[in-house]
C-alpha cells in the first residue's frame, strides 16, 4: 500500500476510533501511540503523535502549556534524532500523570 493510501487509511481508523472517546482518552491514546512508535524506533509514529499533543494544546491555560510544548518540542528534536530513550522517559512520565490527575476528577 502506497505510504499515501497508508496515512489515509490510519487516519480513517482514528477518527472511526477515537469518535466515542472522551478527551481525556484521546489524550492518553495520543500518548500511547507516541510511546509505542519510540518503542519500536519508529520516528515517523512517534513524530505524529508528538505533532498532535502539541496541536491539542490549550493556550489560554499559558503556564502549563508552554511547559508541556517545551517537552514535546524537546521530545520531538530527539526522536527526528533517533534518539528515543529519553522521550519514552519523559512521555511515559506525563501520561501517568494525565492518568492519574484523570482518575481523580470527579464525575
Amino acid at each position: 500500500m502506497p505510504a499515501t493510501a497508508e496515512s489515509y487509511a490510519r487516519t480513517a481508523y482514528l477518527e472511526t476510533h477515537t469518535r466515542g472517546m472522551s478527551p481525556q482518552q484521546v489524550l492518553l491514546q495520543l500518548y500511547d501511540i507516541a510511546i509505542a512508535g519510540c518503542v519500536a524506533r519508529d520516528m515517523r509514529r512517534a513524530s505524529a503523535a508528538l505533532v498532535e499533543l502539541i496541536a491539542a494544546l490549550d493556550f489560554s491555560y499559558e503556564e502549563i502549556a508552554r511547559g508541556l510544548y517545551r517537552l514535546y518540542e524537546y521530545a520531538l528534536r530527539e526522536v527526528k534524532a533517533e534518539r528515543y530513550e529519553t522521550p519514552i522517559n519523559i512521555l511515559r512520565e506525563l501520561r501517568d500523570t494525565w492518568e492519574q490527575a484523570f482518575a481523580a476528577m470527579p464525575g
